[in-house]
This record gives C-alpha cells, sequence and structure tokens, in this order.
C-alpha cells in the first residue's frame, strides 16, 4: 500500500471567488417565422424571459421580443447547457403567458454562438435598439 505524501502548509491564503465570462447570444422564431407577437405583447414577453433567466441563474444583458423572433444576450456559468437553458426559457415564457392567457407559440429549435469583447458590447447596443 503506497502512501500519500502529505503537502505541507503554508501560509493561509484568500480563496479568490471563481469568476466567469461566458456571454452567449441566443434567438428563437415565432411559430413558422409569422409575425405572432403583437406590440402590447412584448413587454410582457421580456419581463417574462428576464425573471426566467435570473431564476435559472443567468444573467440577462439584453432581451428584445420583435413580431416573428426573441434575441438575449445572457451571461452563462459554465455548468450551464446552452440547449436546457433555452429549452427552459421557451418553455417558461409560453407557459406563463398562456396562463395570462396571451399565448404565443415559439417555432422549434434555436439559434446560439458565444461573443465577447467589443463585439458583445455592439451586439448589446444593436438588440436594445431593435423595435
Amino acid at each position: 500500500m503506497q502512501t500519500i505524501p502529505r503537502i505541507p502548509r503554508g501560509p493561509a491564503r484568500r480563496a479568490e471567488p471563481s469568476t466567469h465570462r461566458i456571454y452567449v447570444h441566443v434567438g428563437w422564431p415565432t411559430l413558422g417565422r409569422l409575425p405572432l407577437m403583437p406590440t402590447d405583447l412584448r413587454g410582457a414577453v421580456e419581463a417574462q424571459l428576464i425573471t426566467l433567466s435570473r431564476r435559472l441563474d443567468a444573467e440577462p444583458l439584453a432581451v428584445r421580443a420583435t413580431a416573428n423572433r426573441v434575441m438575449l444576450v445572457l451571461r452563462i456559468k459554465p455548468s450551464h447547457t446552452v440547449a436546457t437553458l433555452v429549452a427552459r426559457l421557451k418553455s417558461g415564457s409560453q407557459e406563463a403567458l398562456t396562463d395570462a392567457g396571451r399565448g404565443v407559440h415559439w417555432g422549434s429549435g434555436f439559434a446560439a454562438s458565444t461573443v465577447g469583447g467589443e463585439e458583445l458590447h455592439h451586439l448589446v447596443r444593436l438588440i436594445n435598439r431593435l423595435d
């Protein structure tokens, strides 16, 4: 039986918090890419997606609902799976809106890509200006 040598203890070091900078641009269409989302419903969809993102421990940097799609920029943790996160955002937002009597049906699938640096800042500004 081999013993593991002890590692000598040095002066106590303060543990640094783990940081992550993983930003993902995510989008998905309405059913058939049709303009199914009326203007008066877009704010509620955006608010719901912001709430759901935070509950799922993702930080929303930009969220925009248009007539035929949704786009988000999220800061996610390394433990997140993009497909699972998007599935929960889509189903949770659709469920909440249906419960409120304002149904929106999402199309299948989604698009996602990582972003960073100046591209991140440009994309956040662009999404926040969309109509």
